[in-house]
Parts: C-alpha cells; sequence; structure tokens
C-alpha cells in the first residue's frame, strides 16, 4: 500500500494516465497534481484553478489532462513544458461537476451545474454543442467503451443514457432515492454502475436500461464506483470511509477496507486492473494491490 500527501484539502477526483504508471488528482486546494506511482512521488502541482477541482481526464494517448471547477472553468494540460494550461472558453453550463473524453479523444463532454452537457472539439479546443439532461448539477458523464453512448448522472435522482452522436435518449435509469453521484461502464459495455446518496450501488443492463441488481453495504452515499478488467468485481467508495467490493454476478460483498482517509470521494482502477487509487477527505491518496 502507497500512500501519496501533498495536497492541501480534500481530495476530490482522480484519473490514472493511460499506461498506469501517472496519477492525476483534483483537490479543494485548488490545485491538480501529478504523481509518479513507480517512484512514489509528486511529478508536479499545476495550478490554474480558482476554486475546488471537481474532476479530472485523462485522453486515451495520454497526451493531455483536463481539469474543472465549480467555478466554470476547464482547463487543458498537455506534454508542454510550460506549466501553464489552455482554458476552454466558457462553457455556458454553470460549474463543472463532471468530465469524460470520448474513446477517440476527440470530444469532452462536461457536465455542468444547469443540468446541461457541453460538449467540445478537444484538439480545435471549440464548443460545438450542449444537451439539457437533467434537473440540476449533472455530477457523472462517461462515454461506453466504443464511444457510442454517453451516460449522465444528476442530482435530480436520474441516470440516462444517450446516442452520443445524436443526442437521443436510449433510456432513463430510474431506481435511486437522491441525489446520483457516479457511473461506470463494464470493459464490454453491457452493464453501468451507478452510486448515490441513498447508500447504494446499482447494476443496469445498458440494452434497456433495466435494473439488474442492488448493492447494499455502504452507510452513507456512494461517491465513485469502477468495475475490475474482466468485469466480474464493482468496486465502490463511499462517504462512510470505505472501498468495498462486489461480485457481479452474486451481488455478494467480496471485501471493505476503511484506509483511515476519512471519507472517499473519488476511486479509480489502473487500466491493468492491477492497483486502485482513492483519495479522502484528510488530504491523502492511497493506492493499493487489487485482489
Amino acid at each position: 500500500m502507497l500512500i501519496l500527501h501533498g495536497h492541501e484539502g480534500p481530495v476530490r477526483c482522480l484519473a490514472y494516465s493511460p499506461h498506469g504508471r501517472m496519477l492525476a488528482s483534483g483537490s479543494d486546494d485548488k490545485t491538480v497534481r501529478l504523481w509518479d506511482l513507480s517512484r512514489s512521488c509528486q511529478l508536479g502541482c499545476r495550478k490554474g484553478h480558482v476554486d475546488w477541482v471537481r474532476a479530472v481526464a485523462f485522453t486515451r494517448d495520454g497526451r493531455m489532462l483536463a481539469s474543472g471547477t465549480w467555478d466554470d472553468s476547464v482547463c487543458l494540460w498537455t506534454e508542454s513544458r510550460t506549466k501553464r494550461p489552455y482554458r476552454l472558453p466558457t462553457t455556458a453550463t454553470g460549474g463543472a461537476w463532471s468530465l469524460g473524453f470520448s474513446p477517440d479523444g476527440y470530444s469532452l463532454a462536461i457536465g455542468g451545474s444547469n443540468g446541461r452537457v457541453g460538449f467540445f472539439w478537444a484538439r480545435e479546443r471549440s464548443h460545438h454543442r450542449d444537451w439539457l439532461c437533467h434537473h440540476g448539477p449533472v455530477a457523472a458523464v462517461v462515454y461506453s467503451p466504443d464511444g457510442s453512448l454517453l451516460a449522465t448522472a444528476g442530482h435530480d435522482g436520474m441516470g440516462c443514457l444517450w446516442d452520443a452522436n445524436w443526442g437521443n435518449q436510449q433510456a432513463a435509469l430510474l431506481g435511486h432515492h437522491g441525489w446520483v453521484h457516479c457511473l461506470a461502464f463494464s470493459p464490454d459495455g453491457r452493464m453501468l454502475a451507478s452510486g448515490g446518496d441513498d447508500t447504494t450501488a446499482r447494476l443496469w443492463n445498458v440494452a434497456d436500461g433495466k435494473e439488474n441488481a442492488v448493492f447494499t453495504g455502504h452507510t452513507a452515499a456512494v461517491r465513485q464506483v469502477a468495475f475490475s478488467l474482466d468485469g466480474r468485481k464493482l468496486l465502490s467508495a463511499g462517504w462512510d470511509e470505505t472501498v468495498r467490493v462486489w461480485d457481479v454476478t452474486t451481488g455478494c460483498q467480496r471485501a471493505a477496507y476503511n484506509w483511515q482517509i476519512g471519507r472517499v470521494h473519488c476511486l479509480a482502477l489502473a487500466p491493468d486492473g492491477m492497483t486502485a487509487a482513492a483519495g479522502g477527505h484528510d488530504h491523502s491518496i492511497v493506492v493499493w494491490d487489487v485482489e
């Protein structure tokens, strides 16, 4: 187990680089930090935001990192030696609550506080459309592995599946009671997991939007979910200060970890599935080997 220290506020978001050797984190201290996991050290501290960093996301090739905050600021960081980011034009979606790159890296979806999702061409850095998706903040935006679908979740208690190209709603995911905070597609794209204020993680069939399973065990809001590489396990992180591992087939809990980092705000799984990372309210990040 590895514990990373450096942030001066709760860690709100995490993202592994595509090669898995680097981790990006965002915090209430208004910074984005990069970590070299092989050397257990901080690579750099990126400053440019004036509010909490709520979301970070890498492109699939790892050449670009996006970060977003509640002040309606989205920055694009590249491999350039300069630490100065490119700041996207105002998103018109309110504060940025969530970010997601399309698998091809061309489009960046931004979930806003006003219920809209804005889309930018990442390389041209230009806005090309937006959708009204929810009544309230859009807490999660996630592309399916093949890029054909976009899943969104909001504080209106709903999850939705959309045609990523045309914006047509494919399904409404109804079942949570209260805010829905997080989403994750299974590696094969057939299932979608969600987590919310009702302390549950839920599993949905992507083809028809029907609920397949409800995972109960957390005693506070579920803030992040992630599938194992083979899709057989689901990891969930909660404000009850635990990370839990579930068997997707049986619905049984396989493990529960309390890393003593306070409320767990975020969770990320390495691309090779060998390690996972969680960000805590005590300003630290814990990285551990996945069974």
